[in-house]
Formats: C-alpha cells, sequence, structure tokens
C-alpha cells in the first residue's frame, strides 16, 4: 500500500510540473531564466521588463514555477533572483520519458 502511494505522490508531481509548463508565458520563463552554474540568477524586476509584463504578474507565474520544483529562488535586498533547477527538470522529463515507455 506505501509502493501506491508514493507513486500518486510520484504522479500528482509529475501532473503539476506539465500543469506549470502549460502556460506560454511560464515556457518563455524558462527560456529567459539562466541554467544553474551557467549565468548569475535573474530578478523577477530584470524578467518582467523582458518580458513586458507587470511584475505582480511575473511573480505570480513564478511561484507556479517554482511550486512545482522547476525554478529556485533566493532573496537578496528586497529583490528576488531566479535560475531554473536543472536537475529537477532533468528528473521530472526522466519519470515522463520512463512512463512513456511503458505505453
Amino acid at each position: 500500500m506505501d509502493e501506491r502511494q508514493d507513486w500518486m505522490e510520484t504522479e500528482e508531481e509529475l501532473a503539476g510540473v506539465f500543469q506549470a509548463l502549460s502556460d506560454p508565458l511560464r515556457l518563455r520563463f524558462l527560456e529567459l531564466l539562466p541554467k544553474e552554474k551557467i549565468r548569475e540568477p535573474i530578478s523577477v524586476c530584470d524578467l518582467a521588463k523582458r518580458l513586458g509584463v507587470s511584475q505582480p504578474n511575473a511573480s505570480h507565474h513564478l511561484k507556479i514555477l517554482r511550486s512545482a520544483g522547476l525554478i529556485r529562488c533566493h532573496k537578496q535586498g528586497g529583490c528576488s533572483y531566479y535560475q531554473v533547477d536543472s536537475d529537477q527538470v532533468r528528473l521530472a522529463m526522466r519519470h515522463m520519458e520512463a512512463r512513456l515507455e511503458t505505453v
């Protein structure tokens, strides 16, 4: 029974990842955000300017991506800085690939 519960948590987490990716603006955020260890994180203010959206709107979408585990955030002073969590993105893709292999 515990195995099934773990399976359901994984399924729900994977569904959350794809739900987070279902918005075109969030995909654009992922394209602009630096990958870990390659470039410095980008502030929410800079991301909002680059995409022509308000800072609250950018924060809303970044929160969804963060909740899905696709991005990381750290605060410095009064600003939040974001970058892609490459390990989590790869893990989600491996989970999806494993499910497709059983189809």
